[in-house]
């Protein structure tokens, strides 16, 4: 999606997803679609802006099914093009030196009702990336503490008969090591952007229609009716066949003189019915089919 200069996208085995159904608020501020979520698969979510100036830091906060997940400054990769800034996330902090990879998973779902009625965040099935420019706040320099794992990402459990058990949510993968930045106090100067990726899987899409439905090909002929024969020949097969074809009508030639005067047509005027007079040699059988 696309507001102005500024590009959001998700990701599945670094291939963009598709994106159905966008829509744009009245004030150009936030763009919204739906994307397919395939399960067991883990997502990256990107964000560009080809309108980055000197000195201004820019900062894109992801929430997941409504809770936060970190916040990274847009930074330009490439000094030839500064005006060009990104940044892209597709894990969580787990602790200092450990992180978590971001899935689409089947929901977890449960018969107790107990959790019938448990509160669910409007935002559940849903990618949000908000794109602020932001300030660091030297002052607060000294409180930057390094993420911590509270819990928060832990997968809810649904009640089955949930209107929001929408068949996938966003899991969590195995925890691996990487060492985390600290966080750096930043204050927000201004909204800039905002998308909204709503996900479903795309069964549940189509079914809705709101994805394209799978274009089937159309029953056609069986293969023998468009089965291709060659019938180019080189020289020599030409002159092969044309002998064979020779042979052929001399021989039949042969036999139709060797019937001469034994089978006799008498002609008649035109519109007059024809008759065949025939003389037969004693025990021939002549085949008139």
């Amino acid at each position: 999606m696309h507001l102005d200069e500024i590009h959001a996208w998700i990701c599945v085995d670094d291939v963009e997803l598709s994106e159905f159904a966008l829509e744009y608020s009245a004030d150009g501020m936030e763009a919204s679609c739906w994307i397919p979520s395939e399960c067991d698969k883990q997502f990256s979510i990107h964000w560009e802006t080809t309108d980055s100036v000197a000195g201004q830091t820019l900062n894109a906060q992801v929430t997941v099914d409504g809770t936060r997940c970190g916040s990274n400054d847009m930074r330009c990769s490439d000094r030839t093009r500064p005006h060009i800034a990104s940044g892209s996330r597709n894990s969580v902090a787990t602790s200092a030196e450990t992180r978590r990879p971001l899935l689409f998973a089947q929901q977890a779902l449960t018969d107790d009702d107990n959790l019938l009625n448990a509160a669910i965040s409007p935002e559940l099935g849903s990618i949000r990336v908000d794109i602020r420019e932001v300030r660091t706040a030297p002052s607060m320099r000294s409180h930057r503490q390094p993420p911590v794992w509270d819990g928060r990402f832990e997968t809810q459990v649904l009640h089955e008969r949930s209107k929001k058990a929408m068949g996938h949510s966003v899991q969590f993968g195995a925890e691996y090591r990487e060492r985390n930045r600290q966080l750096e106090p930043a204050v927000v100067v201004r909204d800039l952007a905002t998308f909204v990726f709503r996900y479903r899987p795309i069964e549940l899409l189509r079914a809705q229609g709101i994805a394209p439905p799978v274009v089937r090909p159309q029953p056609g002929a069986s293969s023998a009716d468009h089965e291709v024969v060659d019938l180019t020949m080189d020289d020599d097969d030409d002159d092969k066949a044309a002998a064979s074809e020779i042979n052929k009508l001399e021989t039949r030639l042969r036999e139709l003189k060797k019937k001469d005067g034994k089978v006799k047509i008498k002609s008649e005027p035109s519109g007059v019915r024809q008759e065949k007079e025939s003389v037969f040699a004693p025990g021939e059988v002549i085949d008139l089919t």
